[in-house]
């Protein structure tokens, strides 16, 4: 039995972590990757950590963490994979392949549901990159915005976008976006640019200037769009039916609902960074999301709320 539980070793999960063990709390890290530190390990270079007056590599930074949790008393456990939640009662069990564990408060920290549609940076969430239209539409709105998606969901996520963005335009991820002759219409009517016969690359530019590199599917050479933001559509990871089936509420994209304490829709669960949130930066992710919602957990343990 353990006080907290926290399934997943990125950036949030060992800032909630160290968080939890220097609250006294018995905490256990589960972490289905090999290495904990999740996709922060691929980061080159971050200047904006606080304490880091020159650059750090997200691997550098992750390994230092890892080392702070262990330090710490956080027992961390990797190559666990989740594969059932029991959440019902008042303790709660976690089922991975190797076994069973109980704690009295569930941290999820498993970062981004979404599959990519394989192009290069479409990873850097956050940073005029999303995948969770509910939970990112304050940053969608009066901007101009690129829809990444070759399934019908695409075609509907750029209808949703129209009425708060600026400009909207769908760019296939196949030879043809496979839409009805009705949906053309409707985005047609909408104002949504469809872009066909184009895939997208690689993503580039700054947060709020993207540059979306397309490769001609039938030929040879690239074409540039220029946007604010690039929304990419694709299908969510396993873990996400997982979260579904134990009852916690998500968005249609699959990320996790939670309140403005962290706080799922059942009893003694929490979520934060990127499974919880539009916003993936490190910084945020690390000392906001993770410094937060150990204490959220903590405060749930001793006073019940």
């Amino acid at each position: 039995m353990y006080d907290v539980i926290i399934v997943g070793g990125g950036p949030a999960g060992l800032a909630a972590a160290i968080h939890s063990a220097v609250f006294g709390l018995r905490t256990l890290v589960l972490e289905a990757g090999e290495k904990a530190g999740g996709l922060a390990t691929r980061a080159r270079g971050i200047e904006n950590y606080p304490g880091f007056q020159r650059k750090i590599s997200g691997l550098r930074l992750m390994e230092k963490m890892v080392n702070q949790a262990k330090k710490s008393g956080v027992k961390l456990q990797t190559s666990e994979e989740v594969i059932n939640l029991s959440l019902d009662g008042k303790d709660k069990v976690v089922e991975t392949r190797r076994g069973k564990y109980q704690c009295k408060a569930l941290i999820l920290a498993t970062g981004d549901g979404m599959n990519g549609v394989g192009m290069k940076w479409e990873t850097w969430l956050g940073a005029g990159v999303a995948y969770c239209a509910e939970c990112g539409a304050p940053f969608f709105k009066g901007k101009d915005i690129i829809v990444v998606g070759s399934v019908q969901d695409a075609a509907g996520e750029s209808l949703r976008l129209t009425r708060i963005a600026k400009n909207v335009r769908l760019v296939n991820h196949a030879n043809m976006i496979d839409i009805s002759v009705r949906m053309r219409k409707q985005l047609e009517k909408r104002k949504v640019g469809l872009i066909e016969d184009l895939a997208g690359k690689e993503i580039k530019g700054k947060p709020a200037s993207k540059q979306l590199i397309l490769h001609h599917v039938r030929g040879s050479g690239t074409e540039t769009l220029k946007a604010d933001m690039v929304f990419v559509v694709a299908g969510v990871k396993p873990f996400v039916s997982v979260l579904q089936n134990a009852g916690i509420r998500t968005h249609r994209q699959g990320c996790i609902v939670v309140d403005k304490f962290e706080r799922t829709n059942i009893e003694g669960v929490f979520a934060a960074g990127g499974c919880a949130s539009t916003v993936r930066d490190i910084v945020p992710a690390c000392v906001g999301d993770g410094a937060a919602v150990a204490t959220c957990a903590r405060l749930y343990l001793a006073y019940g709320y």
